[in-house]
């Protein structure tokens, strides 16, 4: 014989009961009940026997607490007592509750709380209501489960030294969520503070920091919005150290109305966010999760960002699918603002939307690499010809200045139908015209020229065309061009002329005129030129 199977069933009882792991529970639960089955011939094996699949209900944490519980239930159906299968009804409706099942919890407490008033249970009544008012409350039966809830205070007000601590602070608890749920503040904040002060007595930290807290939402609901939110977010961190996700939901909540309250929005869109992540990972459902999805459709929707309004109408669509699957919310008014049918159309039109939107994208795209195309052809162009105006401006710094002697050539080899000695003296005047600087007077002209020299405009034409390689204006302009680079190289006063002053100094009429002339000759612009030479100069 086994060391467990020589323990009597109080012993391995109390082995159970001070177990730490489900495994621990399971195994000393699972001997207890071998040996109520072998004790064939104990006149209260059908007592041991529930009380084995009593301790394995309460060890398991999956479904095997249903067939356990189940198994209870049909031991002792037929012959009730005060305690069985009340308690197995109750322990059917936990798990249920627990899993989101709440018409199979409320089905199994209704049960529970029948046999209980049958056999006139008074803390199991009490206890009953309790769990009922939790599951009405749930499901949106306010005034029903306020009902419940305040029976149930009454009895744990008046028995408090009678039952466990966690029982009457729950009773508390309850009428301080309920009267919050309900904006009713004057009652929420009494049962807050009342709760403060019991949890703070019965050295409950837990019950401490959700009375404080659930003060922090009747201060929003008073409009105290700094109050509330200085409130929430002290305790927020408590819960979110003890993972209690379900009432971070209510934290996260409570402070993004607060932040939308004081106009910070995005502030406001986090924390229904968190919501969200909550609902995520555990499928809780309570009304206000359904709120924060409304709250970040209708803000996604405002802010036309079809992406993100349809992430959450989806989750919404989902809330209300879970919702509608319990059947506990059928024709409440949790429906009246949206259904699943509308909820579903205004989906589809998000997709519709969005498709639409995805073909204007690759419009869109298309055009901006057509654009993108165009701009860097532009900046080829661009960055050439910015380096053929730098090599051409090169050419001009450094060419030689230019000869202010006529360049003679072998007179009597040319045939231009002009005597020698007239073409001679034409050279030799436009030798010393070009000396004395006259090109620069802006009343220059081929007859004056001409006159001056005392020789027809013809002859001086055609020397001019043979001898220069140019036109009469062509000569005059590229004289005047050359002395404006050359000044401009030597000259610093003349270098801070503007380009209208050159022009007239060098004796063009405009400043047009001077430009094209400038860029004819040269292949850059005067300005290009000056500002180059001034960079130049400074570096």
């Amino acid at each position: 014989m086994s060391e467990i199977e020589s323990k009597d069933y109080k012993e391995i009882y109390q082995l159970f009961a001070e177990a730490n792991t489900e495994t621990q529970k399971v195994f000393f639960a699972k001997r207890f009940l071998e040996k109520a089955k072998k004790d064939i011939q104990v006149a209260d094996q059908k007592t041991k026997l529930v009380v084995g699949y009593r301790m394995l209900s309460i060890a398991y944490t999956n479904e095997y607490v249903l067939a356990y519980s189940d198994s209870i239930i049909r031991l002792t159906s037929s012959a009730p007592n005060k305690y069985y299968p009340a308690i197995a009804y109750e322990k059917k409706g936990d798990f249920f509750y627990q899993k989101r099942g709440y018409q199979r919890a409320l089905d199994n407490y209704l049960q529970f709380f029948e046999y209980a008033e049958k056999f006139d249970q008074k803390d199991m009544i009490s206890r009953a209501k309790y769990n009922l008012g939790i599951v009405q409350r749930r499901t949106g039966n306010i005034e029903e489960a306020i009902k419940l809830y305040r029976e149930n205070f009454v009895y744990s007000q008046e028995n408090k030294n009678e039952i466990n601590a966690i029982a009457y602070l729950n009773s508390i608890s309850a009428l301080s969520n309920i009267y919050n749920d309900i904006k009713n503040v004057d009652s929420a904040s009494y049962y807050n503070q009342f709760g403060h002060k019991e949890a703070t007595r019965l050295q409950k930290e837990s019950y401490k920091n959700h009375f404080a807290f659930n003060e922090g939402i009747t201060n929003y609901h008073k409009k105290m919005y700094q109050v509330a939110l200085d409130s929430i977010l002290k305790h927020t961190h408590y819960f979110e150290t003890v993972n209690d996700d379900d009432k971070l939901i209510f934290c996260y909540y409570y402070t993004g109305e607060v932040f939308r309250e004081i106009d910070q929005e995005e502030k406001a869109i986090q924390y229904y966010k968190k919501v969200d992540s909550i609902f995520q990972k555990t499928q809780s459902i309570f009304p206000i999760t359904r709120k924060a999805y409304v709250q970040l459709d209708a803000y996604y929707d405002e802010k036309k960002d079809l992406k993100n309004q349809l992430t959450y109408k989806n989750q919404l669509l989902k809330v209300d699918s879970i919702l509608r699957a319990q059947e506990s919310y059928l024709n409440k008014a949790i429906f009246k603002d949206y259904d699943i049918p509308k909820l579903q159309a205004e989906k589809e039109n998000l997709q519709s939307q969005k498709q639409k939107q995805k073909a204007q994208y690759n419009v869109a795209i298309i055009v901006l690499f057509v654009i993108l195309v165009f701009v860097l052809i532009g900046f080829t162009i661009q960055y050439r010809k910015r380096k053929t105006y730098q090599q051409r401006f090169q050419e001009v710094i450094n060419s030689p200045k230019p000869s202010k002697s006529t360049q003679k050539r072998d007179i009597g080899a040319q045939k231009i139908a002009i005597p020698n000695e007239i073409i001679e003296d034409i050279l030799q005047n436009l030798e010393d015209f070009e000396n004395k600087l006259e090109f620069i007077s802006n009343t220059i002209t081929l007859n004056n020229l001409a006159k001056k020299i005392n020789t027809n405009p013809n002859y001086l034409s055609k020397v001019v065309n043979h001898y220069k390689k140019c036109s009469f204006s062509n000569y005059i302009n590229n004289l005047r061009i050359e002395y404006a680079i050359e000044q401009l190289k030597t000259n610093q006063i003349f270098l801070k002329y503007t380009v209208k002053a050159i022009a007239a100094e060098v004796g063009f009429n405009n400043v047009q005129s001077f430009s094209k002339a400038f860029f004819n000759a040269k292949g850059i612009n005067p300005s290009y030129f000056i500002r180059q030479l001034k960079k130049a100069k400074n570096e």
